[in-house]
């Protein structure tokens, strides 16, 4: 017989908001039918999306387990996707070339976006939700009118796959990732390159800003991560210690700390001001390419070759999956 689980004051509060949510509390894995390649908290934390190989993208009860829908409709593997501000709405990106727009709450597919020449690995939507951008491999990002579905633009500059993208706090510029080993920053209006960020020298696999919008937090396949201004290009900090290709970096919403993921399975947690390490934690899924904070910050989901979602507990570096 197996054991009764331990409960934890975190595997707690998940249980409580299991209840306020009026969803039974008995855990069930979060689990896709392949690699988990992408992870995102809803705004209000309520909610989990995972995307997948399996060419899903999945909506989960954080507390529970429970998947709420099963996103169909993408015909190869997704890789990117991202909750709108408010978190009504669900951007996913494929390997078969197109970016997918869906309700959130229903699961229902609104519109199917065409025009990239290869797999897609970033979407983002602007801040005011009108908008979005597309990462591709084929060297470009597109600039999507989501209410028409119109492409307003195709932005080049990279020389090699964009593997990440970005918009800035008050949607006027958004930054890139490549693997050119390059970041830029580019006006959205424009559609032209303000800044070219150079440091890494490897793949910049990741990239992400602060709330507002002051510096930007990037995840190489050089080992590194490393945050920069955004105004100067200066890099101001840099979070060594992995052994591995980091695949992805993450800032906690009051900028204090800082996740980074990598090959190895290695989950570690720093702080941002000093650039030390807090803790590292790993359960053997290697590599990790899903990595993303709770909105509340007491929280770190990460997910990979494993198959599995798992749930930490930052403060105390305890498993604390439904």
């Amino acid at each position: 017989m197996r054991k009764p689980r331990s409960v934890t004051p975190a595997l707690a509060a998940l249980m409580l908001l299991a209840s306020a949510l009026g969803v039974p509390a008995q855990a069930a894995s979060m689990k896709h039918d392949s690699i988990v390649n992408a992870l995102s908290f809803s705004p209000d934390g309520k909610s989990i999306l995972s995307a997948s190989w399996d060419r899903t993208v999945k909506l989960w009860n954080p507390a529970t387990g429970t998947a709420l829908h099963t996103f169909h409709g993408h015909e190869a593997s997704v890789n990117a996707i991202a909750f709108s501000p408010d978190g009504r709405l669900v951007l996913s990106g494929s390997w078969d070339r197109t970016v997918k727009l869906w309700d959130a709450k229903g699961g229902k597919l609104l519109r199917t976006f065409n025009g990239h020449k290869n797999s897609i690995y970033g979407v983002a939507f602007s801040p005011d939700a009108k908008t979005a951008l597309s990462a591709s491999w084929d060297h470009t990002l597109k600039h999507w009118d989501l209410t028409t579905g119109k492409l307003i633009a195709t932005w080049t500059g990279h020389a090699a796959s964009v593997n990440a993208v970005v918009f800035t706090p008050d949607g006027r510029f958004a930054m890139s990732a490549s693997y050119d080993t390059t970041m830029k920053l580019w006006d959205v209006k424009t559609g032209h390159v303000v800044r070219t960020y150079r440091g890494h020298t490897g793949s910049v696999n990741s990239v992400v800003l602060t709330a507002d919008g002051l510096r930007a937090l990037t995840a190489s396949t050089d080992k590194s991560v490393k945050m920069w201004d955004v105004a100067s290009g200066a890099i101001l900090r840099r979070f060594a210690g992995h052994e591995k290709f980091v695949t992805r970096a993450v800032i906690s919403p009051d900028g204090s700390r800082v996740l980074s993921a990598d090959g190895e399975g290695i989950v570690r947690l720093w702080d941002t001001d000093s650039g030390k390490e807090i803790r590292k934690f790993s359960d053997g899924i290697k590599p990790l390419w899903g990595l993303a904070f709770s909105p509340d910050g007491r929280h770190a989901l990460a997910g990979g070759h494993g198959e599995i979602i798992k749930v930490w507990d930052l403060k105390t570096g305890r498993d604390v999956s439904p």
